[in-house]
């Protein structure tokens, strides 16, 4: 049982703990604490390479396949708390309490990955929206924090609300809770019966809590003003971390526990991923806020995942999991390049505030460019690869008037990612740009993954075809 403490989420746990009781000794030296973050997020990642499995009363899933993603999402919180600790010294606001409260988040995220069971799910999913409730309203001297953070606990509340609801509509009538009990029920069951029924009705309450958490049409309302009204680094941590614990939930859930009716959720799905593709496509034409620009671009993104999940195929399965990554280290490229950029003595708030980067600091404009292109879709891009195996997922599965609106929608997008390179690049301004950074490293290598990455796309493809079969549970 010794063995169990080396669980990384255990390990986060405790370590939680410790930089609490350190913090308090060492307030004048928050560098220490937050270098003792990193470390634990090291070993964490670290022990996530173990040979020694130990499923937990089945409810708790330690595999090869969850131990992958954990692995993943330990990086990018490494690569997110590098961004945060240098922008939140510059403001002044560094507190060790917001890395605190961010693990705890992570951990979160962690439960919602191994959970087999929905009771574990929706404790996971709680222990990550109390987190980003706090981290959303952070900075208490921001009205527009506030109002976010209002915004988002009551919508969350209500959103947690309905999840548990269908959460017990699934245990009326399975009598478990437990994903592969629920999918022997389903096997099982009379589709004529009430039973039957009530499942199709939990599993639409499910669906909608969990579009409402990632943030997909039509439960798309908060992304916008909680983007804006958020810490940059903050944005940061909601732009990537619960998108890839989210992911993993629809998968579980719906390729395992809900497999039985695919011919119901898949339409579903596919329905509300051409819905985000649209409305994201389309509402990120008027932006002028910089912040609110990338939510309307994380709407759309996430449409792309969505939509292949729901074409219930190996293919689009493969195509969701290569889009999921890909727009993670986008995401985390494009708000980390933010987070070292200030103008007029504060953060870059509108597009115009770009104006003139790429004379006063190029280095910074090219990785803008790069990100840019990449989110647009242009080849050689990453970027570029992850939009193409979606569509090309939908040609094989004979939706063609679907992957045309998906092309057209692409090329609308291309417009606003354009027009902030059009921004940097031929706009001028009086107010010189600044930056506090001198450390690039990370920043640089992270930008330039998109390159490599788009240059070798093989080396993200042969992941996502591990990680799928790996997946073993999937019989389509």
């Amino acid at each position: 049982m010794l063995e169990l403490l080396f669980i990384p989420e255990i390990i986060l746990s405790i370590g939680i703990m410790v930089i609490i009781l350190v913090d308090l000794f060492l307030q004048k030296y928050k560098y220490v604490s937050y270098y003792l973050i990193q470390t634990i997020l090291i070993i964490s990642a670290y022990h996530t390479f173990s040979d020694k499995l130990y499923p937990i009363y089945s409810a708790y899933e330690l595999s090869e396949f969850t131990n992958i993603i954990k692995f993943i999402l330990l990086l990018g919180s490494f690569i997110i708390f590098h961004y945060t600790y240098k922008h939140l010294s510059y403001l002044k606001t560094l507190r060790i309490e917001y890395f605190t409260i961010s693990l705890l988040g992570i951990v979160g995220t962690m439960i919602m990955i191994s959970a087999n069971s929905l009771l574990m799910l929706y404790l996971g999913i709680e222990l990550l929206s109390l987190s980003l409730y706090a981290l959303i309203g952070f900075n208490k001297e921001s009205s527009l924090s506030s109002e976010a953070a209002i915004k988002y606990y009551v919508l969350g509340a209500m959103s947690s609300g309905i999840l548990l609801f269908g959460i017990s509509l699934i245990y009326g009538f399975t009598g478990s809770i437990n994903y592969f009990d629920i999918a022997d029920s389903l096997n099982n069951i009379n589709i004529n019966s009430v039973e039957y029924l009530g499942i199709i009705f939990g599993v639409i309450f499910i669906t909608a809590s969990l579009c409402f958490k990632f943030g997909a049409a039509p439960f798309h309302m908060w992304v916008p003003d909680i983007y804006q009204g958020s810490l940059i680094s903050t944005t940061i941590l909601l732009s990537t971390l619960p998108k890839i614990a989210v992911f993993i939930v629809f998968l579980k859930l719906y390729f395992i526990a809900f497999m039985d009716i695919k011919h119901i959720w898949s339409d579903v799905l596919i329905f509300v991923g051409m819905l985000s593709i649209i409305i994201g496509s389309i509402f990120a034409l008027t932006q002028e806020n910089i912040k609110r620009l990338l939510a309307y671009s994380a709407i759309s993104n996430i449409g792309f995942i969505i939509l292949a999940i729901g074409l219930v195929t190996n293919e689009g399965l493969q195509a969701s999991l290569y889009y999921t990554i890909v727009y993670s280290l986008t995401a985390l490229a494009s708000f980390g390049i933010i987070t070292h950029i200030t103008a007029n003595s504060h953060g870059i708030e509108n597009i115009s505030d770009l104006a003139g980067l790429a004379k006063t600091h190029p280095y910074f404009a090219i990785l803008i460019l790069i990100t840019m292109l990449s989110a647009a879709g242009i080849p050689p891009l990453i970027g570029f690869h992850a939009k193409l195996m979606v569509i090309q997922a939908l040609i094989n599965s004979s939706y063609i008037a679907i992957a045309l609106i998906v092309v057209l929608m692409t090329v609308i997008s291309a417009y606003y990612y354009l027009k902030v390179i059009k921004t940097i690049y031929f706009d001028d301004r009086v107010e010189l740009i600044a930056t506090f950074s001198n450390n690039h490293l990370v920043l640089s290598i992270n930008t330039v993954s998109l390159v490599l990455l788009g240059l070798f796309p093989y080396l993200v493809f042969n992941l996502t075809k591990y990680l799928t079969s790996l997946f073993s549970v999937i019989s389509i």
